[in-house]
């Protein structure tokens, strides 16, 4: 009975651990904020600066953000890599892939740094 209760609280455990995400039947789920925009929006906006490249300063930060805390075994994803870095790699990949959307952008972002991420503090 023991080893049974013992398995049972190993595996909700385990289940608990894992990456979750979530979508639609199809895979879809909705972005929103600026994410939803593409690329050459976004390249437009860091050349203006103002408020609206703010708002895509702040979207990128909140997304990062989000990944440290729901990323397993990651304190910051970027590692060494300060903010400054993450946007001016988000800039090349955007004057590459214009067309593509900003969400794009930080989720190619994320797969790249995420192998040299900061683990603990």
């Amino acid at each position: 009975m023991i080893k049974a209760v013992t398995f049972l609280g190993v595996a909700l455990l385990s289940l608990s651990a894992q990456d979750v995400f979530s979508a639609d039947k199809n895979g879809r789920y909705w972005i929103y904020g600026v994410g939803s925009q593409n690329c050459e929006t976004y390249l437009e906006a860091r050349n203006n600066g103002g408020l609206s490249e703010i708002s895509y300063k702040n979207w990128v930060s909140g997304y990062l953000t989000s990944s440290n805390r729901s990323s397993e075994d990651t304190y910051n994803l970027l590692g060494e890599t300060n903010f400054q870095g993450a946007l001016s790699w988000i800039d090349m990949y955007c004057g590459k892939n214009p067309k593509n959307t900003v969400y794009m952008a930080v989720a190619n972002l994320s797969a790249v740094y995420y192998p040299k991420r900061k683990k603990t503090k």
